[in-house]
């Protein structure tokens, strides 16, 4: 699923993982990456995905909208 949202999106991920959450109830994927006290969430054009980043600018989780679309 990561190599999906690198390669469509072109963004570079991490492999080591923290936690994941999957919503049932809307399909929606969150994988965190790394541990922020705050973060800045940008939409990609399409809206499938949010890319979380650190305040250095770092990705620190992913949310993937509608993950079976992907």
């Amino acid at each position: 699923m990561l190599e999906k949202v690198e390669a469509k999106y072109c963004v570079k991920l991490f492999r080591r993982v923290i936690t994941i959450d999957y919503g049932e109830d809307v399909g929606d994927l969150f994988v965190r990456f790394r541990h922020a006290e705050h973060t800045e969430g940008e939409a990609t054009s399409d809206g499938e995905v949010i890319i979380h980043y650190d305040v250095k600018g770092k990705v620190v989780a992913v949310e993937i909208a509608g993950v079976a679309a992907l």
